[in-house]
């Protein structure tokens, strides 16, 4: 399982570098996705679904018929306080 560990803020642009369409303001990460149709972004937010329970780390998700936009941000960090952990990168590699 991913650490649940604050990443610094090198790490994170240090793994940035491996998603470039996703953004940083160092506490949360957020895509914009477009898709063909409602029906191709919802089959996308099923498989995001999916992985998020198997993960147990769950974005925040807006949707407009083909339009998907996910923020993540883990809640239960090591020191306390929230930001962003090895768990977001985990979920954002396994839905590329």
């Amino acid at each position: 399982m991913p650490s649940r560990k604050l990443l610094t803020t090198q790490e994170i642009a240090q793994r940035l570098k491996n998603f470039p369409n996703w953004d940083s303001n160092g506490k949360i990460l957020s895509c914009d996705f477009q898709f063909k149709d409602f029906k191709e972004a919802f089959s996308f937010l099923t498989r995001a679904a999916l992985i998020a329970e198997k993960l147990d780390h769950h974005p925040e998700i807006w949707n407009v018929y083909n339009k998907v936009t996910l923020k993540l941000s883990t809640h239960d960090t090591e020191p306390k306080g929230g930001g962003l952990t090895e768990f977001d990168f985990t979920f954002i590699e396994l839905i590329s």
